[in-house]
C-alpha cells in the first residue's frame, strides 16, 4: 500500500466517522457503508485479492447476523404477560422529564407508570392519555443493565377495530403487528410535538377522522388495560403465524423464536441496516 492509497482510505474513513456524528439517521448509515467500504478498500490495496476483500466485507454482515440468530434462538417469550407498578429508573432516563412536560404541554395527562412483568429485559412505561380521550401516549424505556433506549408512542383506536400507532421506536422490532394495527415507525422527528403532529398526519392520510375515533375512559386501569392488551395481542398473534412456538411441546407459557421467525427479524435488521 503506497501512500495515496493509504491516504485515501484515511479519507473514507474519517468521513464515515463524521457522519456517524450527525442526528440524520440516513447520514449515519451513509458513515458505516464508508467505514465498511475503507475495510474493503484497505484489504485490497494490502493483499491485491479482490477475494479476500469481498470475504472481509461479508464478515462485517454475515458475523453480527449470526450473533443475533443465536441471540434470537435462545430468548424465551412469555405467552402472559401484565403491567405492574414500578417506576423507570431516573439516574438512566434522563430525558423522562422532559418528554413528560412535552406531553403534558400538548394536553396529554400523566396516568401510570408501569412495567412489563415478566419480560427477557426490563420494560417501563409511563402511559398518558389526551384531554379528548382520543390518542393515548406511551413512553417506553427498555434496559439491560446499564444499557437502555426510550420512545414515545401515540395510539389512537379506531371505531372499526383498527389501531392507528406512530413512534420513533429507534431499533428494529422483534414481532410482527397484527392486522388491525397500523404502524408508522417516524425516526426524523426532532421533538415529541413533531411526532405527535407526524400522527395527526398519519391519521389524515389514512382518512382517518375524530368522528371514527373511539374516546378512550381516562383512567388509570383502562390506559394501562389498552396497553396491556396491545402487547399480548402481539404476542398471541405471532405465535398463531409460526414466528413463535413453545419452548418444548409440554409448556404451553413460554416460547422461543422459531427459525420463521428468526430469519424474519434477521432480515428485517439487514434492511434497517441497509437502507
Amino acid at each position: 500500500m503506497d501512500l495515496q492509497q493509504l491516504l485515501g482510505c484515511f479519507v473514507l474513513m474519517l468521513g464515515g466517522l463524521a457522519l456517524l456524528q450527525l442526528e440524520s439517521i440516513t447520514f449515519r448509515k451513509l458513515g458505516m457503508a464508508l467505514i465498511w467500504l475503507a475495510s474493503g478498500v484497505a484489504t485490497y490495496f494490502l493483499s491485491g485479492s479482490i477475494p479476500l476483500a469481498c470475504a472481509i466485507l461479508a464478515a462485517w454482515i454475515f458475523f453480527p447476523l449470526w450473533e443475533m440468530v443465536f441471540v434470537l434462538r435462545q430468548l424465551r417469550v412469555p405467552r402472559h404477560r401484565e403491567l405492574t407498578d414500578a417506576r423507570a429508573p431516573r439516574d438512566e432516563f434522563d430525558e423522562l422529564s422532559e418528554m413528560t412536560s412535552a406531553l403534558v404541554e400538548a394536553g396529554f395527562e400523566n396516568l401510570d407508570e408501569c412495567r412489563l412483568r415478566p419480560a427477557q429485559h426490563e420494560q417501563y412505561y409511563r402511559i398518558f392519555v389526551r384531554e379528548d380521550g382520543l390518542t393515548q401516549a406511551t413512553i417506553g424505556y427498555i434496559a439491560q443493565g446499564p444499557i437502555g433506549f426510550h420512545f414515545i408512542a401515540f395510539t389512537s383506536n379506531g371505531k372499526d377495530g383498527r389501531r392507528w400507532v406512530t413512534w420513533d421506536y429507534p431499533l428494529t422490532y422483534g414481532l410482527i403487528m397484527p392486522p388491525n394495527i397500523a404502524v408508522y415507525r417516524c425516526l426524523n422527528c426532532q421533538d415529541v410535538p413533531e411526532l405527535y403532529q407526524a400522527h395527526l398526519a398519519f391519521l389524515e392520510i389514512n382518512e382517518v377522522r375524530p368522528d371514527d375515533l373511539v374516546a378512550g375512559e381516562r383512567t388509570r386501569e383502562a390506559a394501562r388495560a389498552r396497553l396491556e392488551e396491545t402487547l399480548n395481542q402481539q404476542i398471541e398473534y405471532n405465535i398463531s403465524q409460526g414466528y413463535l412456538s413453545p419452548v418444548t411441546k409440554q409448556d404451553s407459557e413460554n416460547f422461543c423464536y422459531s427459525w420463521r421467525g428468526t430469519l424474519y427479524v434477521a432480515g428485517q435488521v439487514l434492511r434497517d441496516l441497509l437502507f
